[in-house]
């Protein structure tokens, strides 16, 4: 395999082999993975104490809620959202694909399902001060 191309686009890394771009996963999306992470042992702990759960209103009429069953797990090219997928939950896709650009599963859908997620965990954990 010969290297065509190396080039580097502010904080994320492109690389050329044979016409073919891989995407290593941005910086900001580790972060933002990384803080919802962080976060989650925080919100179990509110909800089974209070019984109060996560909630969006996020692409719907009424509040869908956010549950996860575990912390967000990259591997690879791949970021895996495991989600309770009861009656109102949000519903959001179980794999996603970095180097994906458009369409369900893509760079684009991961970065705005964690914001949903980052809010509404940051909004429950403003609630219990």
């Amino acid at each position: 395999m010969v290297l065509d191309k190396v080039r580097f686009l502010s904080d994320q890394r492109t690389i050329m082999f044979n016409n073919k771009q891989t995407n290593t996963m941005k910086k900001a999306i580790q972060n933002r993975i990384d803080a919802i992470n962080d976060m989650l042992p925080i919100v179990e702990k509110h909800e089974i104490a209070t019984g109060n759960l996560c909630t969006t209103m996020a692409d719907s009429t009424h509040a869908s809620y956010v549950i996860l069953t575990k912390p967000i797990e990259v591997r690879n090219q791949f970021v895996y959202i495991h989600e309770d997928k009861g009656y109102h939950a949000y519903g959001f896709e179980k794999r996603y694909n970095v180097n994906k650009t458009d369409g369900f599963g893509s760079v684009d859908q991961l970065k705005y399902d964690l914001s949903i997620i980052k809010r509404a965990f940051n909004k429950l954990i403003k609630k219990q001060q």
